[in-house]
């Protein structure tokens, strides 16, 4: 009997040793396949920002790309309605050089202008040299027999090409320019200097 008892205790042992064993082993499978979902969601998140990451590179490069087109254009731009050749003409009367018939500044002062450049190419008249001092161009005119009242200027600005234009009609100013500014020789034309 004692080895009855024994033999019961032994297997009573070894049954809870089984089932400790089942039961970790239980906890440990259960661990792994946790850490396999963990894994598998972080992985998903993953994939996720490098697909947001790769949205942000594609528009970065669009950007980049957008921004140089943009300066090509200008400098094209920039290249086509240059106003350089008005270095030339310090001194000279703007008929004399025939000034509004060279197509580069008639669609300058078109598109400066719009509506009004009939009226101001119509109405300019009597006229003074030009002159060119510190890499500024300007050229004068007024309308025959009227030139206190209604009266023109053209500044440009040669080191940055940009265009300003004054239009006094009947004492009532109005100026124009490339930028949205005004230039000092704008200023001292509209205050009669």
């Amino acid at each position: 009997m004692r080895h009855f008892n024994f033999t019961i205790l032994i297997t009573i042992f070894l049954t809870i040793l089984v089932l400790i064993s089942y039961n970790q082993t239980s906890k440990s499978e259960d661990k792994v396949k946790m850490l396999m979902e963990k894994e598998h969601e972080l992985l998903i998140k993953e994939n996720e920002l490098l697909k947001k990451e790769n949205a942000l590179n594609q528009k970065s490069i669009k950007t980049t790309a957008d921004k140089q087109t943009f300066k090509k254009q200008q400098t094209d731009k920039s290249s086509i309605d240059n106003l350089d050749f008005l270095k030339k003409l310090s001194g000279k009367y703007p008929f004399e050089v025939k000034l509004f018939d060279n197509p580069t500044l008639t669609k300058r002062l078109k598109k400066l202008l719009g509506k009004r450049y009939k009226f101001f190419k119509e109405t300019w008249a009597v006229e003074t040299p030009m002159k060119i001092t510190d890499n500024i161009f300007i050229a004068r005119g007024c309308q025959a027999h009227n030139c206190g009242s209604t009266n023109f200027i053209i500044v440009v600005n040669l080191s940055n090409n940009i265009m300003y234009v004054g239009v006094r009609e009947d004492d009532q100013v109005k100026t124009y320019s490339d930028d949205g500014n005004s230039c000092q020789q704008l200023m001292d034309w509209i205050n009669g200097n």
